[in-house]
């Protein structure tokens, strides 16, 4: 066995966010790509998981989607607790 996150048969398993890979992508809760994960945002040494960042192209300004709105981390994306046209109206750029 290999030690990349792709599951067997292509199901999905939820994963520890310790594990989330940048390039997951992003899926929204009707099934639209909101973008892959750039960073996670989180404080290892209390094991506090705030969010993950995404940037949707080049230029664009990262964003920040919280932990309150992912539903779950699988070995194949984040899967969002809304739908594509609430996420969109509710994930905010990420401070710098």
């Amino acid at each position: 066995m290999t030690n990349d996150q792709s599951s067997p048969a292509g199901q999905e398993q939820t994963i520890a966010w310790l594990t989330l890979a940048g390039g997951t992508p992003i899926t929204s809760s009707d099934g639209d790509d909101i973008g892959k994960v750039h960073r996670v945002i989180a404080d290892e040494e209390k094991d506090i998981f705030s969010g993950v960042t995404f940037k949707s192209g080049l230029i664009e300004q990262e964003r920040f989607v919280p932990a309150a709105m992912i539903e779950r981390l699988t070995t194949e994306r984040v899967l969002l607790n809304r739908d594509a046209a609430a996420a969109q109206d509710t994930i905010e750029p990420y401070p710098e």
